[in-house]
């Protein structure tokens, strides 16, 4: 052999680093064919293991962000259905007060003013509703809309059956059913109208057309196969948009999954599996309607739909793997050796990962978020604006407005210091600050704030707002800031036990004793602090101005610490 000629089976040496060529050929140079190919075998897979492994997060993240959608439309739609139908239960109630001791003819009689009374309910209403009152015969007396001929008759409907052979004025919500007047499809809550003497007087029915409920929830949930479903605790439904097929039983099987569910006593709760009226594939979630405890709202996506966009992605991510492993396989075969552009190239990609999970992680924790304070902020709002609504007296039209636009004010100074500290909590001092200040001024007293640093919670900042928000107004009123020289001083300590507010009133007019009644402001406050918060509420009226102690118990307050110190 020639010196100058090589040999066909040599090669030029590949240098590395000691360190690095023990570890990859432990068994010396020799081994360096099994290596090189595990090691092509390894990154020939990567693309391929790394498309696995992202199809699936994404699949699973998909899911979680459909279900998490699921539940914030859920949500908004509760809280419609539940404004609707306590708006037609107040409208209900404001409709018997107006009606109280009034006979048919007086009723009827355009000098009642009546329609002009109902026609202004229904402006209040958003002009969602209508009200109609019917006699004894099924008769309309007088109705929001002037729509219904007055020879129409309801006697033989199931509600109007209900009433006259039920006693009781409690609202009930009746079956979906077609107007007589114009034939539209309406959802009535009806009420039993009472003579003097406990005799049925005829029927008040407040109702919605199903058009407008259908209107609101194709805004809310606007994807084509998205369902919105009102349903019965029993399984009975009542309306779905879209409409349901005419083969659609009118009850859901109660051995069903959904039933189940339903009958666990969940309030609210996620489901996936087939919908009982067309069979598809949905994510699902149902809500009780608090107010009508045997009312659910449900709504639901297409699995399918959901992960649409899902296999989308993953086929853009298959063409990357196999474009990858296709690039590194011949990457491979022409240069073993360039092991280190190989490892770069997989940190890379593993980087890109990595950066691409920690991007989900950030957006779905912001969600989450976002998700649970709407949620959080939308249920305890509803709640204070029932109770505040229920315990305003409505005799007057003119001091209901005014006691609920007060009380609603004192909600929102709450609502206001809530967002202002991110709905973490409020300072009491904050809070009887913000709450006082509409009452002092001018020819008014003063008031003086004592006691330590505390952080209320975000459940018991709206409850003391409201509870201070009565005393306030009682002492403006009556009390010692109704007259120049009037003070009142707020006192309070925390202890093992809880919290001890001490309101105390001098320099007003001279008090006789307690009142001889229970008023609407005793009765807020009252609710307030032992129904919303578990606590007591103890009013002293002493000669010289009232004296109060509010006690909020421990265990209310820890969501948003005690702090001590001035």
């Amino acid at each position: 052999m020639s010196p100058h000629r090589r040999s066909p089976t040599s090669r030029r040496p590949i240098h590395l680093p000691r360190r690095a060529a023990a570890a990859l050929f432990p068994h010396g140079a020799s081994a360096w064919p099994r290596a090189a190919d595990a090691l092509l075998l390894a990154c020939v897979l990567l693309p391929a293991l790394i498309f696995g492994g992202v199809a699936l997060h994404d699949h699973g993240r998909a899911l979680d962000a459909a279900g998490r959608e699921t539940l914030a439309t859920l949500d908004a739609l509760h809280a419609h259905a539940e404004r609707t139908l306590l708006f037609q239960a107040l409208a209900l109630g404001a409709t018997e007060d107006r009606l109280h001791g009034l006979t048919d003819a007086e009723i009827r009689a355009p000098a009642s003013g009546l329609h002009g009374f109902l026609a202004g309910l229904r402006r209040h209403a958003g002009g969602e509703i209508g009200i109609v009152v019917f006699d004894a015969e099924g008769r309309p007396l007088v109705e929001s809309d002037r729509a219904m001929p007055p020879e129409v008759s309801v006697a033989d409907r199931d509600y109007f059956r209900h009433h006259r052979d039920t006693p009781g004025t409690a609202p009930r919500l009746a079956q979906p059913l077609r107007s007589r007047a114009n034939g539209q499809e309406i959802l009535l809550v009806t009420m039993r109208r009472e003579s003097a003497s406990g005799d049925f007087a005829g029927v008040i029915a407040a109702g919605v057309r199903r058009a407008t409920l259908a209107d609101t929830w194709a805004r809310a949930a606007p994807a084509p196969d998205a369902a919105v479903t009102l349903f019965r605790r029993d399984g009975t439904l009542l309306l779905r948009h879209p409409r349901p097929g005419p083969d659609t039983p009118p009850r859901f099987d109660p051995q069903g999954w959904v039933m189940r569910a339903v009958a666990a006593g969940a309030e609210r709760q996620l489901l996936a599996g087939p919908s009982p009226v067309d069979g598809t594939q949905r994510i699902f979630g149902f809500r009780a309607i608090a107010r009508f405890p045997d009312l659910l709202i449900a709504h639901g996506v297409s699995r399918d739909q959901v992960l649409a966009a899902w296999r989308g992605r993953v086929w853009v991510y298959g063409a990357f793997a196999a474009v990858a492993t296709l690039a590194l396989g011949l990457g491979g075969l022409f240069a073993r050796g360039r092991a280190r552009a190989l490892r770069a190239l997989a940190e890379t990609l593993e980087r890109r990962v990595e950066a691409r999970t920690a991007e989900a992680r950030d957006g779905e924790a912001r969600v989450r978020f976002l998700a649970g304070e709407v949620d959080h902020r939308a249920k305890n709002l509803l709640a204070v604006v029932q109770a505040t609504l229920r315990l305003t007296p409505r005799h007057d039209a003119e001091a209901y407005a005014r006691a609920v636009e007060g009380r609603i004010a004192a909600l929102a100074r709450a609502q206001t210091l809530l967002a202002e500290d991110r709905w973490q909590g409020a300072e009491l001092r904050a809070v009887l600050a913000a709450e006082l200040e509409p009452f002092l001024g001018p020819g008014r007293g003063a008031a003086v704030l004592d006691g330590p640093a505390l952080a209320l919670p975000p459940e018991a900042v709206q409850p003391l707002a409201m509870a201070v928000h009565e005393l306030a107004t009682n002492a403006v009123k009556h009390g010692a800031l109704s007259v120049p020289g009037g003070r009142l001083r707020i006192g309070w300590s925390v202890d093992a036990a809880g919290l001890e507010l001490r309101w105390a009133e001098t320099g007003g007019p001279a008090l006789a004793g307690a009142p001889c009644r229970r008023g609407f402001g005793t009765r807020v406050l009252d609710g307030v602090i032992r129904g919303q918060l578990g606590g007591q509420a103890a009013l002293d009226w002493r000669p010289e101005g009232l004296r109060c102690t509010l006690r909020v118990p421990a265990a209310r307050l820890t969501g948003g610490g005690l702090r001590g110190g001035a």
